[in-house]
């Protein structure tokens, strides 16, 4: 078998993501349904993408709208790794027009992972799964159902210190002239030592919006987002 079926509810629920921003190339690509779960937002990345798509059990008359989408297994490996805060449930997949596919990889919460606790998504995180469908051709009603949700707002102390940060930032000339390349920035990952001191590691780095940000070793991030610009993947 050289290729696997996929399922997308998040966001990987448009052909336009899939292929642009997650740089796969689906064979088939259809949009319908799957029983037995129920779409949420789990908690996310605080402030940053504060809640993602998940889904959990519900009873067997509830459908699951999203797309299918067949893609090769280098592929579909790569994705899993992506997705790496899920497993994969083969399920049955029904698409609008009635045709039925088995074994469709499912992305779940990872196995005793609460799903009671629930996360807000960002304004741009939402758009995803909305234009997505509307993209894809989802059902009128599923699309309403993704306008239902509310949108993560950052509170304005939080806000505040954001801008603060940024005006210093551009009132320090010695700062807002160090220029990084791409190559330097990919040297801040989180795996090379400090060559003054091997004892410590450099810390990771990520630029997004022409920024370079330097990251607390405690925050959680994706590791793509270490000694990479992200600002193209979260635009």
């Amino acid at each position: 078998m050289t290729h696997v079926w996929r399922f997308g509810y998040g966001s990987n629920i448009g052909l336009r993501t899939l292929k642009e921003k997650k740089n796969l190339n689906p064979t088939r690509f259809l949009v319908g349904t799957i029983t037995g779960w129920e779409l949420y937002f789990m908690p996310g990345i605080m402030h940053v993408e504060p809640g993602w798509a998940a889904i959990r059990h519900a009873n067997a008359e509830t459908e699951l709208h999203g797309s299918a989408f067949l893609i090769p297994n280098d592929e579909a490996d790569g994705l899993d790794r992506q997705e790496g805060g899920y497993d994969i449930l083969p399920c049955k997949f029904t698409s609008y027009d009635g045709e039925c596919i088995c074994d469709v990889g499912l992305y779940v919460p990872k196995k005793g992972k609460s799903t009671s606790e629930e996360g807000i998504p960002s304004l741009r995180y939402l758009r995803l799964l909305q234009n997505g469908a509307k993209e894809g051709g989802l059902s009128d009603h599923w699309i309403s159902h993704l306008h239902s949700f509310s949108h993560y707002i950052t509170p304005k102390e939080v806000r505040a210190q954001t801008e603060q940060w940024i005006s210093e930032f551009h009132a320090d000339p010695e700062r807002k002239g160090d220029v990084w390349t791409s190559e330097k920035l990919a040297k801040y990952d989180g795996s090379h030592r400090d060559e003054t001191d091997s004892t410590k590691m450099i810390p990771p780095h990520t630029s997004v919006m022409e920024y370079v940000i330097e990251i607390d070793p405690k925050c959680r991030v994706f590791p793509s987002w270490k000694g990479h610009n992200v600002t193209r993947r979260n635009l």
